[in-house]
């Protein structure tokens, strides 16, 4: 049975299920797109590291915060939907992470 156990509320599309994660394919490669451009930079092209954290699985949430900009980090502009789609990208890299973010075990 899958039911709909958080819903993003900016990005009401994408739907996060207990039982996995949906994560729409044509989001995870825009998501991706956005990444190589604003954040690869720093974090390497598969968001595992380099000369920043790795920041695979991270959520909306989190993205959105690093965006204002953190410790060492500048801050970037993005809008809403390319700080989803981010997310999407990042959580695909590490589902299992993702779920323990997101309190799904």
């Amino acid at each position: 049975m899958r039911f709909c156990l958080v819903l993003i509320s900016v990005l009401w599309p994408f739907a996060v299920y207990a039982e996995e994660l949906s994560l729409p394919k044509g989001q995870i490669e825009a998501g991706r797109t956005v990444f190589l451009n604003k954040c690869s930079r720093c974090h390497g092209r598969d968001a595992s590291g380099g000369n920043a954290p790795d920041i695979q699985g991270m959520l909306l949430k989190d993205v959105k915060e690093a965006a204002r900009g953190v410790e060492a980090m500048p801050e970037i502009v993005l809008t809403e939907v390319d700080a989803g789609h981010i997310a999407i990208f990042l959580m695909s890299l590490a589902p299992d992470q993702a779920r323990i973010r997101l309190g799904i075990n």
